[in-house]
């Protein structure tokens, strides 16, 4: 039995033995999340803080925050995962990926980063009409205040504190929703290909930022593909860490305004030099990923696991 085929035996039931229907299943536990994460925990969050994150209870919104995603993310999805599952390790494989793979992927990254930063300067040059202007501008400043607040360090060990607060609690916790959970059940109700991409594209809609969906998505599929490559929940968030701390460690050296620059090669951010570093990476990012695939290609083939349709993933 292998991924790109099919086991003609789960068409009697659900495919690998799961105790409901995969899309149904992934559905629900979306919503359950939601309810727990976003509304109960934002609420609570809200309560603590007083309605809005600010220098004075920073510290408690970021605790806040951490516990929520422990408590209302991460419990709920195992709790989940066993449900439908029986065993997590049938929905989170923790195979240790080696080095030169790691280094691969951090390196697609990497660059994949500077390519969405690359993308977001060209965003921003988009004309807005006038009539809207001024409330995608103030809903802009209220994201980027709080995201400002939350992510801003002034010593390493504040730093230290910010870093597992928004790049090692995430890669954990959401990577085992949406790398564990989401994505297979989503590849068990349509076929791994299909279930990678709209795991990510899931990803990217669930974080809610309108100003970042593209780039969103495209780190969610990115993620996806690697789990769906690796054949284990270690990899993508070894990427998610990478990514969120790169942000969190540019904002800690070269303050909020600055840790955005589309390049690493220049200080000049014309139009020019952002658009030919933003091609370099997308190079990087291409030739990274063909030698990832090249040296992932037989541990792939070894660990095909089941797909509901016939060659669905070839």
């Amino acid at each position: 039995m292998n991924e790109i085929g099919y086991n003609q035996q789960a068409t009697q039931g659900h495919p690998e033995g799961v105790r409901y229907s995969p899309g149904l299943f992934t559905l629900t536990a979306l919503l359950i999340v939601f309810v727990l994460y976003q509304i109960v925990g934002g609420g609570i969050s809200l309560l603590i803080t007083g309605g809005s994150f600010s220098p004075q209870n920073v510290t408690v919104a970021r605790a806040a925050t951490l516990i929520a995603q422990f408590l209302l993310l991460l419990l709920p999805t195992l709790l989940l995962i066993r449900l439908q599952h029986t065993k997590i390790s049938n929905a989170v494989p923790w195979t240790m990926p080696g080095l030169f793979e790691v280094f691969l992927v951090i390196v697609g990254m990497v660059a994949l980063l500077q390519v969405a930063e690359g993308y977001m300067y060209f965003q921003d040059m988009i004309p807005l009409p006038e009539s809207i202007r001024p409330v995608i501008d103030k809903l802009k400043e209220m994201i980027d205040q709080a995201y400002r607040i939350l992510v801003s360090s002034s010593s390493l060990a504040e730093l230290g504190w910010v870093l597992a607060v928004v790049a090692f609690t995430p890669a954990i916790c959401e990577e085992i929703l949406f790398r564990g959970l989401v994505q297979k059940n989503i590849s068990l109700s349509t076929n791994t290909t299909k279930g990678f991409i709209i795991t990510g594209i899931i990803f990217g809609l669930y974080h809610f930022n309108p100003f970042l969906t593209i780039p969103l998505i495209s780190l969610g599929i990115y993620f996806s593909f690697l789990r769906y490559r690796s054949r284990s929940i270690i990899v993508p968030m070894i990427a998610h860490f990478v990514n969120n701390a790169i942000s969190t460690i540019g904002v800690y050296v070269y303050g909020y305004d600055n840790s955005d620059m589309p390049s690493l090669l220049s200080d000049n951010q014309s139009v020019i030099s952002v658009l030919s570093t933003t091609i370099l990476f997308i190079l990087i990012f291409i030739v990274a990923m063909i030698m990832y695939m090249n040296i992932t290609k037989k541990k792939f083939q070894d660990r095909q696991e089941v797909s509901p349709q016939i060659g669905a993933g070839s």
